[in-house]
């Protein structure tokens, strides 16, 4: 019965999955297929670096998107491509954080509303006994994982914002750096090209298991040192 649920709610696709799943076809599509030739994206990467409103207008972008839980990240497709490396990541790092201020700003501000949006989420179950930075940064980390869960959680359990921002800065820069850089590999390999190969994801698993492992032994050994010191008292 459960496996069922489950079946039937990665089935449930509501309009905001349509469109997700639309624009991350697209781009793929664009990448695998490129009916636009490579000097044309570089010359188009070239005029987008050449103006600086431009780039505040994609962060600015993201900060709407992200304040209005909606899918941001998509945002991806349209800097990396054309940007080069260490621009496009800086691109997404700042347009993703201030969206993530913006949205735990906004469920802060509707209160039990947003915290209806998000608590049959289990990421607020999670959030609710485990919200430290450590916590957090594993969730953003985590490819494909929802951001505007996190986000709305964390305004709806008002989580410490220094805390909160320092996870969606560090889990952020690494997921976009790596983001970023399999889209150029792509792009280098040309037709050849099938998709994400599985070792660039393989990392950032690797490194939210590592967070989430290191965190729960640091709470085995801190339990294990109490019962040892109230054992000798």
């Amino acid at each position: 019965m459960t496996s069922a649920t489950g079946r039937r709610r990665w089935l449930n696709l509501t309009p905001r999955r349509v469109v997700l799943l639309l624009i991350i076809g697209l781009g793929v599509w664009a990448i695998v297929t490129e009916p636009v030739e490579r000097e044309q994206l570089l010359a188009w990467g070239e005029w987008l670096t050449a103006h600086p409103l431009t780039l505040v207008g994609l962060v600015v972008l993201q900060v709407v998107l992200f304040a209005l839980a909606l899918p941001g990240s998509a945002l991806l497709w349209v800097v990396a491509p054309f940007l080069p490396f260490g621009l496009a990541v800086v691109v997404l790092v700042v347009g993703s954080v201030l969206g993530a201020l913006a949205a735990w700003l906004v469920a802060r501000w509707l209160g039990a509303s947003a915290r209806s949006r998000v608590a049959s989420h289990p990421v607020y179950g999670l959030l609710s006994r485990n919200a430290d930075p450590f916590t957090q940064c594993a969730l953003r980390i985590l490819p494909g994982f929802p951001h505007s869960v996190v986000n709305y959680a964390g305004g709806a359990l008002a989580l410490p914002l220094p805390g909160f921002l320092l996870a969606a800065c560090i889990g952020l820069t690494l997921k976009w750096m790596l983001y970023v850089s399999a889209i150029h590999a792509l792009l280098e390999a040309g037709d050849d090209a099938a998709g994400i190969d599985l070792l660039t994801l393989a990392p950032l698993l690797l490194l939210a298991l590592f967070l989430v492992g290191g965190r729960w032994l640091a709470r085995r050994l801190a339990a294990r040192r109490g019962r040892r010191e109230a054992g000798g008292g």
